[in-house]
């Protein structure tokens, strides 16, 4: 077999051994509804999930964390850091994500949809 090929093939391993690694451990710091609302979270913000889920490890692995982590613990970590990004030059939003919903603006007036028989004469 080609050098290359096992090297490239031993990183995988390694790269799937420690994924599963984190989530054991992951399983192991996180009461359920935390767990859910990283998930969540990880849907639309992977970055900032992983970073996260990074210190978790982390605070678990060096002793700093008292037990499972609660939804509310959680909630108050994630407010802790977008308050950091924010005041790092991130969004100035006040630490609230605000969406804008436009609606489409058609060009039809009233007097397109008049039914009307003079138009036909």
């Amino acid at each position: 077999m080609n050098p290359e090929l096992q090297e490239q093939l031993m990183r995988q391993e390694q790269v799937a051994a420690n994924e599963e690694r984190r989530i054991h451990i992951l399983d192991q710091i996180l009461e359920p509804a935390a767990k859910e609302r990283m998930k969540r979270l990880a849907l639309t913000r992977k970055e900032k999930a992983r970073a996260v889920e990074d210190s978790l490890i982390n605070a678990a692995t060096n002793g700093r964390l008292g037990g499972k982590v609660t939804e509310e613990q959680l909630i108050q970590m994630l407010e802790q850091i977008s308050g950091e990004d924010n005041t790092a030059g991130g969004s100035s939003g006040g630490g609230k994500s605000k969406v804008n919903i436009q609606r489409r603006k058609y060009g039809f007036d009233e007097d397109d949809d008049d039914d009307n028989d003079d138009d036909l004469m």
